[in-house]
């Protein structure tokens, strides 16, 4: 009674490891524009006070338009007040 070994998994096809490389590449572009960007913010490049820092114009708080914003209720479904009852 010998101990029996466990079968070697197959060695991947080029399509394969084509693959892999472009999942392990688009993912290190990622994890370097995130890290880019949060580079920025700490710098104070990128946000709302830089957006706003280079317009060179300035409006009084009254000149700014005032929208009013509609909130959305929540109904619920007919199929769901049947169920309730």
């Amino acid at each position: 009674m010998g101990f029996m070994k466990r079968p070697k998994a197959p060695k991947k096809t080029a399509q394969e490891l084509a693959v892999d490389q472009r999942q392990s590449r688009m993912i290190d572009e990622e994890i370097a524009e995130g890290e880019k960007r949060l580079k920025a913010v700490a710098r104070g490049k990128l946000g709302a006070s830089s957006l706003l820092a280079g317009t060179g114009k300035t409006k009084a708080p009254g000149a700014i338009a005032k929208t009013s914003v509609k909130k959305k209720s929540y109904t619920p479904s007919s199929s769901m007040k049947a169920r309730d009852r």
